[in-house]
């Protein structure tokens, strides 16, 4: 029997290493369906850099273009930036002439005017100076008229002081 235990011992290793086999060919299964998915994958990375690679050159290409398509628009801009500047200067200096041509009229209206009250003023200073001498003197004449009254007042007064004082002075004498 010490063979039937051996012949067991050996089926047994020999069902552990099928096992084994099994768990190895699963394995194996495995390893082959990974390898399969690696491949594809790779593949797939083949093509997907191809297709990369075709896409990198339609987006440089565009780039390109766009950069060309940007320097024309800054050209342009820069010649319509040059047309807007002289433009502007010629609108400023017409604004400028306008201006200055409005502030001459505007100045020579206002030396009119201011020549047209100084004749006013001093006709006006004319006639009050005028106003006020011809007051003045028709003032003076009162005044000379007046003293001129008491004057004959004064003289007749006197003459009468002077005949009172002859008479008193003769009844003095004489009396």
């Amino acid at each position: 029997m010490p063979n039937l235990s051996k012949l067991d011992e050996t089926i047994d290793q020999l069902e552990e290493q099928a096992e084994m086999l099994k768990q190895n060919n699963k394995v194996l299964a495995k390893v082959s369906e990974l390898s399969t998915a690696i491949e594809k994958g790779v593949n797939e990375l083949s093509i997907g850099n191809k297709n990369f690679d075709g896409t990198k050159k339609e987006i440089q290409t565009s780039l390109k273009s766009l950069n060309d398509s940007v320097g024309n628009l800054e050209k342009q801009n820069e010649k319509h930036i040059d047309s807007l500047i002289t433009s502007n200067k010629k609108i400023i200096r017409e604004f400028e002439d306008t201006v200055s041509s409005k502030i001459e009229r505007f100045s020579s209206d206002i030396q009119v005017s201011i020549r047209q009250e100084r004749t006013q003023l001093q006709e006006a200073l004319q006639n009050n100076i005028t106003s006020q001498f011809n007051n003045m003197e028709s003032k003076q004449k009162n005044l000379f008229a007046t003293q001129a009254k008491q004057i004959s007042l004064l003289k007749i007064l006197l003459i009468i002081v002077i005949g009172l004082c002859l008479g008193l002075g003769i009844k003095l004498f004489v009396g």
